[in-house]
Parts: structure tokens; sequence; C-alpha cells
């Protein structure tokens, strides 16, 4: 049968039984739901820069086997992650020696390296300030979701989509770069390395896997100093008077959580996703029942929220805020990051709970794992192809590595 290629600027021409027969498999991010606000929200305000959405969608006559969310950007106030500029070249510089001190022996050198092929880029034409990004946006996850098919019929669509990618992107001349490809997608980094794309190591989420059918089974795994400490840690914010509550109308609350979220990220800097009381009340909208918050209260007051996504047997912890931060809040935050959502996990019968990139130590000892999420970067000229390949290779190890503690072993590529 023949396949055929169209691109469209939104999925309001799928019923929803056809994108659920699209993303059945898929993660909360690539879910109907999802989708379906996006279409909703203005993008642009979200991500801090100004974007077009887009989809890629192959089709059997007539009928969707394959789709892919993907936007084009040409912002130099994206947020970073969509950035190519800052993300390789220019928006870590300020966090290296804060994140690693260890590195002020050879982080200037880093920085002069990065600088010259920065140059280099924008030399050879390779449109580092703009992108093509095939991701969910608001995520960090990008994929390429199929229909139930067998699996050659799905890898011929895959390919159709990764190609007529290829060609948009030279077409607007600029970088295509799949964000965000799970290590355990195998068919799709399977696809984009046959496509000549580069792969680059971005960052290490952090996964729990559910252990058992309780929160005891949980907490059971644990050596017993280690207990104890995690089952003080969850009764501190009870003894200082605090209780947590289920949210589902997260629109009643979107002033409020605009804010704690703002309090809360504002400490890192200013370039997060923008998450503005209209935001909550889309995802109670469009995304409810798959969106709720876990509300911390003290007395009749909120002090603080996680927000939880879920889908099949995954529960992620996606947004956390709190009305203050400082010491005397961790055991709130420990509450509302770590075993609120536990819990909550083991009501809904999800076996995979999802923590998010960084703090990596600090949520080892509470359980979790490190999941690695690749970049695949294909840009369209050649000659920029071969330039700055080196760069990106360097860039990708020594980042791995600098995650592992250790960035000695980007000069061979281990990593303890």
């Amino acid at each position: 049968m023949s396949l055929t290629l169209t691109f469209h600027g939104s999925v309001s021409h799928l019923s929803d039984a056809e994108l659920d027969a699209l993303t059945a498999g898929a993660n909360v991010f690539f879910g109907r739901r999802w989708l379906r606000m996006l279409d909703a929200v203005d993008l642009t305000a979200l991500v801090r820069g100004e974007v077009s959405l887009r989809y890629a969608v192959v089709s059997e006559q007539g009928v969707p086997v394959a789709l892919c969310p993907f936007f084009i950007t040409r912002s130099r106030s994206i947020h970073p992650h969509y950035s190519l500029e800052k993300f390789f070249f220019t928006g870590w510089k300020a966090d290296l020696e804060r994140l690693n001190p260890s590195s002020s022996s050879w982080s200037g050198l880093a920085v002069a390296v990065a600088d010259v092929y920065r140059r280099l880029a924008w030399l050879s034409g390779a449109g580092a300030d703009s992108a093509v990004v095939a991701a969910s946006p608001l995520s960090l996850r990008g994929g390429v979701l199929c229909a139930q098919q067998p699996a050659p019929a799905a890898a011929r669509a895959r390919r159709m989509i990764v190609e007529g990618l290829r060609e948009l992107a030279a077409s607007e001349q600029c970088p295509l770069y799949f964000y965000g490809v799970a290590e355990e997608d195998a068919a799709l980094r399977e696809a984009l390395t046959e496509a000549s794309f580069q792969e680059l190591f971005l960052f290490y989420d952090n996964v729990i896997d559910v252990p058992g059918e309780r929160l005891e089974d949980y907490l059971g795994q644990f050596k017993s100093d280690a207990r104890r400490l995690l089952k003080k840690e969850m009764a501190q914010a009870r003894s200082d008077g605090v209780r947590f509550e289920r949210l589902s109308r997260l629109g009643e609350m979107g002033d409020q959580l605009e804010r704690f979220y703002e309090v809360t990220y504002s400490q890192y800097g200013k370039e997060h996703f923008h998450n503005p009381a209209w935001f909550w009340a889309a995802l109670e909208r469009h995304v409810s029942p798959e969106a709720e918050a876990v509300v911390a209260m003290k007395g009749a007051e909120p002090v603080g929220f996680s927000l939880l996504l879920h889908k099949q047997e995954e529960l992620w912890f996606y947004r956390v805020g709190r009305a203050e931060t400082g010491a005397s809040t961790s055991a709130l935050y420990f509450n509302l990051a770590f075993y609120e959502p536990m819990r909550r996990a083991y009501q809904l019968g999800a076996r995979r709970l999802w923590l998010g990139p960084g703090g990596y130590e600090t949520k080892r000892r509470r359980g979790a794992r490190r999941h690695a999420i690749s970049g695949f970067l294909w840009i369209p000229r050649r000659w920029s192809r071969t330039l700055l390949r080196p760069y990106l290779s360097l860039f990708s190890r020594l980042s791995r590595a600098q995650v592992e503690g250790d960035p000695r072993n980007a000069r061979t590529g281990r990593a303890r």
C-alpha cells in the first residue's frame, strides 16, 4: 500500500478515535488530550519564544498511521532546551563552575572552544539560532507515534516522517533536531542513525520502578537507617501542620499555582517555562483526568503543590511550587516531589514514576535510577555538519561525564 506524508498546523482534522489509535501506547505528552491542549494554547507565551507548531502525518488510503509533532523556531528568547545556540554554545557557561567547582581548572578552555565553534557555526551557515524541533512542546520528550501495525510497516512510516522533516529543514535552511529521544526508543534511534543524524547526550531523567502494591513495599526496599530517614521526612510535614489534598479543578487555583511555580523556579534563573493562570485552566479543560495536583494545605491556606500527569502505567511528576523556598520548607518539598507522588502511583496502579532531570543523588537515595535522554541533530549543509561534528561529539561526552561527576572521562567517552 502507498503512504502519503502531509504537514498540518493542528490535529483538529483528526477525530478522537484516530488520535487514540495513534497514541495508544504513547506517554502522556503524546496522548490525545495533551495534543488537543497544544492546539488550544498560546505556545509562544509558554516557551518564551515564537514557535510555529506543526504535525507530520503519514496516511495509508486516508487512514493516519504515524504522527510526529514538531515546531519551527527562530527565536533567541526560547526556552534553552529548544535552542541549539543556548544548549550547546552559551547557556551552560554561567552554571559550569557552580554545578561542578572542580571544573575551574578547565572551564576557561571549554568556554574559549565553544566561542570558536559558535563563530564557525555562524560563518558556515549552520543556523544554530533556528531549528525545526521534533518534540512534544512543553515536555522534554520527542518521538514518532505509530498506530498498531506490523513492524516493517511502522518502520516505513517512521522513515517517511524522518525524510520529510529533513526536506522541510533543508527548505527552511535550519537544523533538524529530534529532541528528547528516550534510550528505550530503539526503533526511532535506529531510523535517525540510518538517516545520518548525530546522536548527542542531553541529560538523564530519573525514574522509580514502583515496587509491589503498597507504599510499604517501596519503603521495604531500603535498609533500616535509610527507611527511618524516609519515614521521618514523610512525617515531618504533617508534624508541621501540613495536610495534602488532591485537586482536579486546576483552573480554580490558577493564580496561586502560577505564583507558587514562579517562586520556586525563578530561584534557578529566568529561562524556565512560563505557566500563567490560564495554563492551569487549559490543563484542566483538555488534559484532565490525566492531570491533577497534590496541594499542601496549612490550615485554610495552600502552601505548595505538585502537578502530576498520568497515562496507563506511568506517572509523571511535572511541576512543583511552594509559597516560599529555603531549608525550612525542605520536608514539604520532599513530600511534594517524592512521597505524595509515590502514594498516588500506588493508588493509580502506576509501575513507573518519572521524577524529572537533575538532582540525581537526592533522587537515587529515594530509589530512582537514571534514564538517558538524547537529541539527534541533522544540519542541511554537509560542510557545516562536518565542521561541527567534533565539537558536538566532545560536548556530548563532556556533558555526560559532567553529570556523572568526572569530566576527565570525556576524553575517552568513558563514564563512571
